[in-house]
């Protein structure tokens, strides 16, 4: 064995405290690593199985779901965990800087002081990184286990909602190249922590070192002003400021583990705040029946036109859902409701002078073709009725909805696209044979008080036209036993489209559910809530080694300046005095960390929404209690910390500390 790695095996069996601090700052770090490459590696499973080897045709989909949220917790994983192994090597540099000296006194080479360090860091790996192995894979197993919990809820809730029938289910899994991989980056990770300090500590001259200089101190900085510290905090804070300006270096690693807990605490509260806003939105108010027909659509060609062509394979005519709505009603003498429509077959062409100004200025309203959405909405006999007495038109009449609502950048807009003068509509198909729809009446968004029109396409131009088929209907109602109504709506059901396969809506040309509307809600809510609790479980334990790294670096660095600190008293300095220092040093510190921890805490889920809000009325807004809450208790815990290290100062002997006999 080398002399350098003998050396470095020595020290760390002496230094047992930071020893040990040293293994479990390594061991978290592979943990959350070898967590982390579980949950890919059993999510890569689940796919694979669910779809096929590749992930099939949305295989860059999938790989984005996966890997883009892997990427982003490595680098959070790596950027704290080099924060507070790196400190450790600090606070072991510095702690035995006099110790270097004599080496080098007696010919021992800067090459040599820097293998001692890495030496160091590669006796740790030894210990650390097997421990985090098993540690992380315990972690995965339970994380798993909690996460396929709520996999199999979503299973089961789909199974009566989703048109294809299918099963997944998470199971844990793990791979030797998990093992590989975690080993690899964790090592990677304290050579990176290690190479630094040792770099620096090796530069040193033995005259520097013997001297007891720390690889903190910035030799050129030879005066710095208190400035407003030293204002508001009187010549203590001054001190502080100084101290801090002088070595930067060696508070950095404090600053930046107190900005990455700042950023992590916002990030975690923006994201939540958006989730919380997606779930309101998708959570319907109505908790009704839904009986649910849909046909499935070919999409082709026309030949002469060249123009897509969408053809519903098994459409339901009117006298179908109107008998169906009656069958639907004699259980329990309830009211049943049926709302469907047909969106595939024409298109409009609107003539732009009876557009009002808010139709004009919304967005992608017209296609290629200038010529806009339309959906014909079909209802049953009662409620077409109810909607023309509501519009004061005869029965009979076809009944524009004068109502439309869009994704505004992340705000629901809504608008009355149509003047009052319009009294016709020319539709056109793919075939390009046209239309004409007289337009007897107008409803409005508060004429639709049925929650069933809720699910309505979203195309800017819908009518309600009485008599025609429909790709999709919808019969709600809300009857006293839920469970009781679904059998009986599925023998109604099963005499008009009976489903005869697993896969009726391929191998039938339909489909037909039953469920609570709220249901597809519930599904992507416990989806929400899983990632959810997958995030804050990875974010709470990276906060832990954040404040893990805020105590180490607080404390070595109150404990190495024992001699100063005496120096200090030596002078007139009170303990009481030194202690508000050490207080104002913590306070600056939190403010420095303030400032790029907030801006990345606000910039990174700012810029995330960016592309959600494309989708989904969704914005981002700043989470001023999370913020303040973090800031509180990072406040709270540096000051106990710089508290509970002076306290062990007070006792100690000014002659002892400046003759460095303590350590």
């Amino acid at each position: 064995m080398k002399i350098t790695s003998q050396l470095a095996l020595s020290q760390l069996k002496l230094n047992k405290k930071r020893t040990m601090a040293g293994i479990s700052a390594i061991s978290l770090a592979t943990a959350l690593v070898t967590a982390v490459m579980c949950f890919v590696t059993s999510g890569n499973r689940m796919l694979t199985v669910f779809l096929e080897p590749g992930y099939g045709d949305y295989s860059s989909v999938y790989f984005l779901l996966i890997f883009v949220p892997v990427l982003i917790l490595g680098i959070l994983i790596a950027l704290m965990s080099v924060t507070v192994i790196s400190n450790i090597f600090v606070a072991s540099a510095n702690k035995r800087i006099q110790e270097f000296g004599i080496l080098k006194c007696v010919g021992g080479t800067g090459k040599q002081i820097r293998a001692c360090v890495i030496c160091e860091s590669l006796w740790l790996c030894v210990v650390g990184i097997p421990l985090g192995l098993m540690a992380g894979t315990l972690l995965g197993y339970i994380g798993i286990k909690i996460t396929g919990y709520f996999v199999s809820n979503i299973d089961q809730l789909s199974k009566s909602i989703i048109m294809r029938p299918f099963s997944f289910s998470l199971s844990f899994h793990i791979s030797v190249w998990t093992y590989l991989f975690a080993s690899f980056f964790s090592f990677l990770i304290v050579l990176r922590s290690a190479y630094k300090p040792a770099k620096t500590v090796g530069r040193l001259t033995a005259i520097q070192c013997v001297k007891g200089i720390t690889t903190d101190i910035n030799l050129k900085e030879l005066a710095v002003k208190g400035g407003l510290a030293g204002k508001i905090f009187g010549c203590e804070g001054e001190i502080a400021w100084k101290n801090i300006k002088r070595n930067q270096s060696g508070y950095k690693a404090t600053v930046r583990a107190l900005s990455l807990a700042i950023l992590l605490f916002l990030m975690t509260g923006g994201l939540a705040e958006q989730a919380k806003e997606f779930q309101e939105w998708m959570t319907p108010d109505s908790k009704e029946m839904d009986v649910d027909y849909c046909s499935i659509r070919n999409i082709e060609v026309n030949k002469r036109t060249g123009r897509t062509e969408e053809k519903i394979v098994s459409p339901i005519s009117s006298i179908t859902y109107n008998e169906i709505t009656k069958r639907l009603a004699e259980y329990g003498n309830i009211e049943v409701y049926g709302v469907g429509n047909d969106a595939c077959t024409y298109q409009a062409i609107l003539d732009k002078n009876f557009l009002s100004k808010d139709m004009s200025e919304a967005p992608d309203i017209f296609d290629e073709n200038a010529e806009a959405g339309v959906s014909l909405i079909s209802v049953d006999e009662k409620l077409y009725q109810k909607l023309c007495d509501r519009a004061g038109a005869p029965y009979g009449s076809n009944l524009l909805i004068n109502s439309y609502q869009y994704n505004d950048n992340g705000r629901t807009k809504s608008i009355k696209p149509f003047g009052e003068t319009v009294t016709e509509i020319t539709l056109i198909n793919a075939a390009e044979e046209k239309k004409r729809i007289e337009i007897g009446g107008f409803l409005y968004q508060e004429d639709l008080k049925e929650p069933g029109f809720r699910d309505m396409s979203p195309d800017p131009v819908r009518i309600v036209v009485p008599d025609v088929t429909a790709r999709y209907f919808d019969w709600f109602c809300t009857p006293d036993d839920e469970q009781a109504f679904a059998e009986y709506a599925r023998k109604i059901m099963d005499e008009y489209y009976p489903v005869l396969t697993e896969d009726s809506y391929v191998d039938q040309g339909y489909t037909v559910r039953i469920s609570r509307m709220d249901t597809m809600a519930k599904m992507l809510n416990i989806a929400i809530i899983l990632a959810e609790i997958i995030l804050y479980g990875f974010v709470i334990l990276l906060i832990f080694m954040g404040f893990a790294s805020v105590i180490n670096t607080l404390a070595a660095n109150i404990r190495i300046r024992g001699r100063e600190f005496a120096i200090l008293k030596s002078v007139g300095m009170t303990n009481a005095s030194i202690q508000k220092m050490l207080y104002c040093e913590s306070l600056i510190c939190i403010i420095k960390a303030l400032i790029p921890g907030t801006v990345l805490g606000i910039a990174i889920p700012f810029a995330m929404n960016l592309s959600i809000r494309k989708a989904f009325p969704v914005l981002y807004h700043i989470p001023w209690g999370i913020l303040i809450a973090g800031v509180v208790v990072l406040t709270v815990v540096v000051m106990i910390i710089t508290w509970a290290e002076t306290t062990k100062q007070k006792d100690k002997s000014i002659i002892d500390e400046i003759r460095m006999d303590v350590m």
